[in-house]
């Protein structure tokens, strides 16, 4: 049985058609090149939107930078910065088993489940903050809308799209919100071959259907069981290191992945010194 977890990973190599001219003779990608971050929240509750800040100081090529959640009746999506196997970038908003969408640039996916993304192309700045939403949209006779955003600091909030789900898909479950990095490129020789970046999230706040905001807390580093990356020359996993910073003011969580373990570690310490 496959995990919600594995899921997202397996589905994010759909990326490379998504995002590029992919050829059909495409090398496998790198496998379990990703880590986590998993959050607490104070109350079991539901919730009607999210939102979460995301600082990415050091992006690389074919690597993804996403807010994940379920809905309280079944599988969720995710949002969040992407950039392709050229390195240009975009913010991207998906969510599995949506029937419809709405936007300039939406289309269906499929492979370990099926669903629909939107993007919009987006420079990302390593000095910039961005933040990410997603709010419910109305219903109709076919099901829920979701909606997709984008805020990056000194722009009005841009929609990303909507998708819409199931009629049944009306709240989300905040106990599944948690943070994925992830190199989604090429299979390379080594694991440390695989190009270093570092992403930072802030704390995600989950909108209760009253408005009244809950935010989650305790940011706890996690990597994919087995398939380590530990002397750098094994085929798979990624070196992935977890730390805390600050984003905007309030407890984040820090993610440097690939590189090897002296790149890795330096990165991180520059990162939370600055």
């Amino acid at each position: 049985m496959i995990t919600a977890a594995a899921r997202y990973f397996l589905a994010f190599a759909l990326f490379a058609s998504l995002v590029g001219q992919a050829s059909p003779a495409r090398a496998e990608q790198q496998q379990w090149a990703a880590a986590y971050v998993d959050w607490t929240f104070d109350a079991e509750t539901q919730a009607a939107g999210l939102s979460q800040d995301l600082w990415i100081p050091q992006a690389a090529t074919a690597s993804f930078f996403t807010l994940n959640w379920d809905f309280v009746s079944g599988e969720g999506g995710y949002i969040g910065l992407q950039s392709d196997a050229t390195g240009a970038t975009n913010a991207r908003f998906s969510v599995w088993n949506a029937s419809a969408a709405q936007g300039d640039a939406c289309r269906k996916f499929d492979g370990e489940g099926e669903g629909m993304t939107c993007m919009t192309p987006l420079a990302i700045a390593p000095d910039k903050i961005y933040r990410v939403h997603v709010t419910r949209g109305e219903a109709d006779a076919q099901g829920q809308w979701w909606i997709g955003w984008l805020e990056a600091p000194g722009t009005p909030r841009q929609r990303i799209g909507a998708l819409r789900v199931n009629a049944a898909q009306t709240m989300v479950t905040p106990a599944s919100v948690h943070n994925f990095s992830e190199f989604w490129g090429d299979r390379v020789r080594a694991c440390s071959a695989v190009p270093l970046s570092a992403a930072a999230f802030g704390p995600p706040t989950a909108m209760r259907a009253n408005g009244a905001p809950l935010t989650g807390s305790h940011p706890k580093g996690r990597r994919p069981d087995g398939h380590r990356c530990r002397t750098g020359r094994e085929r798979s996993g990624v070196v992935a290191g977890h730390a805390p910073l600050p984003i905007a003011g309030a407890p984040g969580m820090l993610i440097t992945l690939g590189g090897d373990l002296r790149a890795n570690r330096a990165l991180a310490q520059r990162l939370v010194a600055r």
